[in-house]
């Protein structure tokens, strides 16, 4: 029997909100998959007694800024994809055949059209311009997409010094946060990890807290001031992505995205 697919990826149309309100996209398109599934796990993140799933088995919801010929030039979302490792049943693959719309932040009614199901080998790569997902491609080197919102504040003693690792970092800082949470998501240790101030939307460079970085619905913890960073991985070998941690992970902060120089050609 076929495995069931992890990925399904849609093109994006209509009035489409910039990369920067990605969050409250994906909460939408997260609350339309619950409705039209009447409450699937996969979707909702709970077990039938409301409790959280654990692990992160469940739907991931990317939203990609891709800038081709005819769209994605002012930085708008072009595409969502939706992954969850645990793979989607025949009812749930049902209910993503079935989503064909949501409503943005304006009220406005954004379409979306399903190009596929399948594993992340069958969509990823680092040429967005052909239709690749950067966002699923196979790479040493990642690069900050949406904005990074750590989980733990940075530690200091009782007495103001601040507290460090073995390698010298401050323990929850940005960076150490960062590689803890890929470490629990089964990355190996990067070999490098370099701050990043922004990314690019529609030819201009976009700092992390131009981004929409506080969920609608749902809580799920955050460092206090909720800032947002960016930052540039190396790891000593191809890891197969999505790359996303932190606070609204599932939701599409976090994002990481294969850099042409490190991605494998497939």
């Amino acid at each position: 029997m076929a495995e069931q697919p992890t990925v399904a990826r849609f093109l994006v149309s209509g009035p489409r909100p910039r990369l920067t309100s990605a969050l409250h996209l994906a909460e939408r398109v997260h609350l339309t998959l619950v409705r039209l599934s009447g409450g699937a796990e996969i979707f909702t993140g709970c077990d039938k007694s409301r409790r959280p799933l654990q692990g992160h088995g469940h739907a991931h919801i990317f939203c990609e800024c891709n800038p081709g010929p005819e769209r994605g030039r002012n930085g708008e979302v072009t595409h969502i994809t939706v992954y969850a490792p645990m793979g989607f049943a025949p009812g749930e693959q049902e209910a993503l055949q079935r989503l064909r719309d949501v409503w943005g932040l304006r009220e406005d009614r954004i379409s979306l059209a399903l190009q596929g199901l399948g594993g992340p080998e069958d969509f990823g790569g680092p040429d967005a311009s052909c239709g690749q997902c950067p966002l699923l491609a196979k790479s040493r080197a990642w690069v900050s997409r949406t904005p990074f919102v750590p989980t733990r504040h940075p530690k200091v003693t009782r007495a103001g010094v601040v507290k460090r690792d073995a390698s010298g970092l401050q323990i929850g800082s940005p960076e150490h946060e960062l590689r803890r949470l890929l470490r629990m998501a089964g990355f190996p240790e990067p070999v490098a990890v370099e701050p990043v101030r922004g990314t690019v939307l529609g030819g201009r460079e976009v700092t992390w807290q131009d981004f929409l970085r506080q969920r609608e619905n749902g809580d799920g913890r955050q460092a206090a001031n909720g800032a947002g960073y960016g930052f540039r991985i190396q790891f000593p070998e191809p890891v197969q992505g999505p790359v996303a941690v932190g606070y609204g992970a599932h939701f599409g902060m976090g994002g990481f995205e294969g850099d042409p120089a490190g991605c494998i050609e497939r």
